[in-house]
C-alpha cells in the first residue's frame, strides 16, 4: 500500500430529496437536440464539472446505480411488449454521463468509469489519484447517483436524496506534509456510495485542500 497526497483544486456538490430543479442545462448545452437526449446523471455531471471550472482533461466517473432511469424505461418497455427506445438503450451504459461531457466539450482525454457498490466514490477517488500520479495531470473525479424513478419509494428505505453528486478536480502533490486523512462524514440520508467524496468536498469547503489517499 502507498499513500499519496492529492491537492484539491476545486470542488462541487449538489443534492435534492427528489429532483434537482436548476442544473443550468440551456447554458451548458445550447444545442436543443443534444440537451433533450441527456440523462439525469449526465445533467448532474455537466453541472458539477462546470462548477469545478473543468472543461477538458482526464475524467474518473463513478456511479453505483448508473443510468437507473434509462434502465427502468427499457425494463418497462420489455414488460409491456413495447418497442425499445434506441435513445434509452444508448443511454443505459455506465459511461453515458462522461461521454456526453466529452462530446459537448470536445474533450478527447481518457475516461475511466467506476462502479463499486457502496465504496464507489472512494474507489473513484483512489482511481483518480492513480490517474493523476501516472499522468502528472489534473483529473476530474466525479460521482453521481440519480434514482428518482417510478415507484422507487417501494424499495427505497434509507436514502433521503434521490438525486445527488459530488466532484473534485485534483492533482498530485509531491509534498505530503499537511495532508489530511479523509474524515468520517455523517450526512443522514445520503447514499453510502457518495459519502466519501462528499466528505472530501466538505473538507475542502472547510479549508482543507490536501488529502491523503491510499492506493
Amino acid at each position: 500500500m502507498r499513500k499519496v497526497a492529492l491537492k484539491i483544486i476545486s470542488s462541487a456538490k449538489i443534492y435534492a430529496p427528489k429532483k434537482i430543479e436548476n442544473l443550468d442545462e440551456k447554458r451548458l448545452v445550447p444545442h436543443m437536440m443534444t440537451r433533450r437526449r441527456l440523462t439525469r446523471n449526465s445533467k448532474v455531471m455537466l453541472y458539477l464539472a462546470d462548477k469545478c471550472e473543468f472543461r477538458d482533461g482526464k475524467i474518473v466517473y463513478g456511479s453505483c446505480y448508473s443510468e437507473l432511469g434509462e434502465t427502468a424505461k427499457i425494463s418497462e418497455a420489455v414488460l409491456n411488449n413495447d418497442i425499445l427506445s434506441p435513445t434509452a438503450f444508448q443511454n443505459s451504459v455506465y459511461n453515458t454521463a462522461p461521454s456526453y461531457f466529452s462530446l459537448i466539450n470536445k474533450d478527447k482525454e481518457e475516461i475511466i468509469t467506476i462502479s463499486s457498490g457502496m465504496k464507489t466514490s472512494l474507489d473513484t477517488l483512489k482511481t483518480a489519484a492513480l490517474q493523476a500520479l501516472v499522468s502528472g495531470e489534473r483529473v476530474l473525479c466525479v460521482s453521481v447517483e440519480c434514482i428518482n424513478i417510478k415507484n422507487v419509494e417501494q424499495v427505497n428505505k434509507c436514502c433521503n436524496y434521490l438525486e445527488s453528486g459530488a466532484s473534485v478536480v485534483v492533482e498530485i502533490d509531491t509534498d505530503t506534509s499537511g495532508a489530511k486523512e479523509i474524515e468520517d462524514f455523517s450526512m443522514p440520508g445520503m447514499m453510502d456510495s457518495l459519502i466519501d467524496l462528499m466528505s472530501v468536498v466538505n473538507m475542502y469547503e472547510n479549508g482543507i485542500d490536501k488529502i491523503l489517499v491510499e492506493l
